[in-house]
């Protein structure tokens, strides 16, 4: 029996985020804001149990003007805003509102949690260790499944069953940045055996009345 002209396959709305590889420049003058960052802890600001995150300077809003703005449009030509419900009339405008830098050692980690804003980000700058390593250790030897050394977003289905996108974190991801609202959840796990800092930046974009 011929039904196909009687079916409709309906999927619901739904949201994503964006991965954005870093061009060169992009890259060099993140690198030129750490450098030069005058050593403001932004700690009481963050959830993360990890060493230092320090407040950075967009010089001349470059990564503003020349990635983050038009990312926030690129989402909202793609996926719209309708997930984002805030009771505000008026003209506005998006902005960077805050930029840092973290720090992270072994064993630290950056537990479940959101950000204020409209939109949110994540880079990383550098990542001194490899997964598959990670996946090996004995605390995740055996196991399931292996969160050492990963990034998670985590979010409902429209069963309401939880579901994690995880990214298995090696050196292929330094310079990759992901924008995503800020009300999407993610978390880091620790990585372990390595001496080395995991080095990351991180940013909101807020509104701003015209």
């Amino acid at each position: 029996m011929q039904t196909d002209q009687f079916l409709k396959f309906v999927e619901p709305t739904n949201y994503g985020f964006i991965e954005y590889h870093m061009h060169d420049n992009i890259v060099k003058h993140i690198w030129d804001c750490i450098k030069t960052a005058k050593g403001k802890s932004y700690k009481n600001k963050l959830v993360g149990q990890i060493d230092k995150s320090y407040l950075l300077t967009d010089k001349d809003n470059y990564l503003w003007k020349n990635a983050i703005n038009k990312l926030a449009y690129e989402y909202k030509d793609r996926w719209g805003d309708g997930y984002c419900k805030i009771p505000i009339e008026g003209d506005f405008s998006l902005y960077l509102k805050d930029l840092w830098v973290n720090y992270q050692n072994q064993h630290e980690y950056n537990p479940m949690h959101d950000h204020g804003g409209i939109y949110s980000f994540a880079a990383w700058m550098k990542i001194p260790t490899w997964y598959e390593d990670q996946a090996k250790i004995g605390n995740a030897k055996d196991a399931s499944s292996s969160y050492n050394s990963t990034f998670n977003f985590q979010y409902l289905d429209i069963f309401g069953n939880n579901k994690t996108l995880r990214y298995e974190l090696t050196p292929e991801y330094e310079n990759l940045l992901l924008f995503f609202p800020s009300c999407l959840k993610h978390c880091v796990y620790p990585y372990y055996n390595c001496n080395e800092q995991r080095i990351s930046i991180s940013g909101n974009v807020w509104l701003k009345q015209k």
